[in-house]
């Protein structure tokens, strides 16, 4: 009978551990689906923001301590003033950007951040007059404060177009 009883605490044991675990895994792939849900709901609200031209209401989605890093010359910015004047900026030009998100996707980082990260197709006039697109690498920190996601790092960049077919050597 002891044998017995050992063999249904053991099992017993082990069943737990095992629903703990299952619970655990749900637990983590809401906080996963959670995550990419919040980071679009930040990344949508900065490009409507932006696209408008709308500046306090991009501003509001940065920490005031944000660290920005952006592809153009000297487009880094450390805090919000900083990073106003880059946004002025692009508002001031005569063509307004437009922003296409390709890809984006989060990770839960802790109960306060996430890291969100994709690649955006952002439409400028050029300086011929056409329109031009340009692909950005994002990768940006979110941080959870006051009830509200805002970026604590915001960093795009652009990739080095890749060698011609010919190897860049002229026939």
């Amino acid at each position: 009978m002891t044998d017995l009883m050992t063999d249904l605490g053991m099992t017993r044991r082990v069943a737990i551990s095992f629903a703990a675990l299952a619970v655990s895994l749900m637990l983590t792939g809401a906080a996963y689906a959670d995550a990419v849900a919040e980071a679009k709901t930040v990344n949508d609200a900065f490009t409507k923001a932006f696209e408008a031209c709308d500046i306090p209401a991009v501003m509001e989605l940065y920490e005031n301590d944000a660290v920005v890093i952006w592809p153009g010359q000297g487009e880094f910015a450390l805090g919000k003033p900083a990073f106003e004047k880059i946004v002025k900026g692009y508002c001031a030009s005569p063509s307004k950007p437009s922003i296409k998100v390709v890809s984006s996707d989060a990770r839960p980082v802790g109960l306060d951040h996430i890291i969100h990260f994709g690649q955006l197709d952002v439409t400028m006039t050029g300086p011929d007059g056409k329109p031009t697109t340009l692909r950005l690498r994002t990768s940006e920190l979110l941080h959870k404060s006051h009830g509200k996601w805002r970026y604590e790092v915001d960093h795009a960049s652009a990739g080095i177009p890749p060698p011609a077919a010919d190897g860049g050597k002229a026939q």
